[in-house]
């Protein structure tokens, strides 16, 4: 049991005016026939809009389809995601119908806090060209004025509800006007996945000097009970370098992060990546696929890499 990177599956390279390059944090469901993968391609301004890249089901290399226009509008100037729209989470129900999390972006005035990065909702069928937004507002925003990062990592649908591993901001690391967020990974549960409490679980903790943060990660329920994880780790300087491993009987309380198990290192990679983050994985029949983002945020385009069990 091992990872084969396949490397980039899909290319970004000056699609068109809105996707210039980045297929920056893939995010990816089952259709019949197809996996469609979302993305945010950005454009010449680093301005991120929801596309996707749909890939055949049996042989994920092979691309079968491009959005050709942004799948949510442009909102308004002021609104919490003006600046930018990155994927997060995906879940759809039996009926076809589709949740798409999403990271909103806002620039700030100020030369401290740089952005806003609170969750969006993006609903629709999960095949649609189109999606609307649920609400102008994100369904998970800010708790106090301090808090400026507040967004999904994962969101699963389970017996009891929608369970949310979230990155919340904890401070601020850097000077003034490059400063990054600090952030924890905490939890928090919905009974429908539109209204959240308030109220979240620390999971894992930044540590000064070493990590960061956490970024978009990939959980998932373990074949024999528990949880399964495999976890973007921001360094203190801002990159990205492997995605760790860790398992929980809780969802809450996990293992020590390592870079054993279903760890994907950076030096793993078909062509010699010098960061790997943002995975995202589909669960077929013995083997999982896993769409990530290597060197500089994914700016070359999509990335595949398949753990056969």
């Amino acid at each position: 049991m091992a990872w084969q990177d396949l490397g980039i599956i899909f290319s970004v390279n000056r699609l068109n005016s809105w996707a210039r390059s980045h297929a920056y944090v893939p995010t990816a469901i089952e259709l019949n026939e197809k996996l469609r993968v979302f993305a945010a391609f950005l454009d010449e301004n680093m301005h991120g809009r929801l596309g996707y890249v749909d890939v055949d089901r049996d042989n994920p290399r092979q691309v079968i389809g491009v959005s050709n226009q942004p799948i949510l509008a442009d909102s308004s100037r002021g609104c919490f995601d003006h600046n930018g729209t990155t994927p997060l989470s995906a879940v759809s129900d039996s009926a076809g119908k589709l949740k798409l999390y999403y990271a909103g972006w806002r620039r700030t005035e100020s030369n401290i806090d740089r952005y806003e990065l609170f969750t969006g909702l993006a609903v629709g069928l999960e095949d649609s060209e189109l999606l609307d937004r649920y609400s102008d507002k994100p369904v998970l925003g800010p708790r106090s004025a301090t808090e400026n990062v507040r967004t999904v990592g994962c969101v699963l649908r389970l017996d009891d509800g929608f369970h949310c591993w979230l990155a919340t901001q904890k401070g601020l690391h850097g000077e003034t006007g490059k400063a990054l967020p600090i952030y924890d990974l905490e939890h928090v549960v919905s009974k429908d996945g539109l209204v959240w409490p308030e109220e979240q679980k620390t999971v894992l903790r930044y540590s000064e000097n070493e990590v960061l943060g956490y970024g978009r990660s990939a959980i998932w329920e373990a074949d024999d009970g528990g949880f399964e994880g495999l976890f973007s780790v921001r360094n203190w300087d801002g990159t990205y370098t492997d995605i760790l491993y860790s398992t929980s009987e809780d969802g809450i309380n996990w293992a020590p992060l390592s870079r054993g198990g279903m760890a994907f290192r950076a030096n793993m990679t078909c062509d010699g990546q010098k960061s790997v983050s943002f995975p995202n994985i589909i669960h077929q029949d013995g083997r999982k696929l896993m769409f990530y983002n290597g060197n500089d945020f994914g700016r070359e385009g999509l990335r595949l890499a398949i753990w056969t069990d």
